[in-house]
């Protein structure tokens, strides 16, 4: 009987110890990380960049992960289109899913279903910015002439 007081016990602490290893390291990610630089894409893209919550941001140096073009799968098909072919960008939700309807400057519009996590950053007047996929609601990616006026 002792012996199977002294089992439970331990079994108990080790639980108690297993769940609270568990929380601490949990509570990493509680927080956003601070954002102190982004990547420099190769060309200098202006967008203006609309989250789900209506908030309107103009950005340079916008890139997806530091590249300038949007790629996602179509069908069974990876696709990357470069930025310069883009006019616009709407996200939207299809189930648990992320979807970009794609208006290109002079082809027809592209449905890509897109990486949720991926991340858009952006140089603001103001600052930086860094905006996962999936709280994106609309793009509209201005042309390199644009800027140089």
């Amino acid at each position: 009987m002792l012996g199977t007081r002294k089992l439970i016990d331990g079994i108990v602490k080790t639980t108690v110890m297993v769940m609270i290893g568990f929380c601490t390291v949990g509570m990493g990610g509680v927080g956003e990380e601070k954002l102190t630089k982004i990547p420099e894409p190769d060309d200098n893209f202006s967008a203006t960049l609309i989250d789900q919550r209506d908030v309107s941001s103009r950005i340079t140096l916008f890139s997806l992960e530091g590249q300038t073009f949007l790629s996602g799968k179509r069908g069974g098909a990876m696709v990357s289109i470069p930025f310069e072919n883009i006019k616009e960008i709407n996200f939207y939700a299809r189930g648990r899913d992320i979807f970009a309807m794609v208006t290109m400057k002079k082809e027809p519009q592209v449905e890509l279903e897109m990486e949720k996590d991926r991340v858009f950053y952006g140089q603001l007047s103001y600052g930086l910015l860094s905006i996962k996929v999936e709280y994106v609601k609309k793009i509209t990616i201005h042309s390199l002439a644009e800027q140089e006026r």
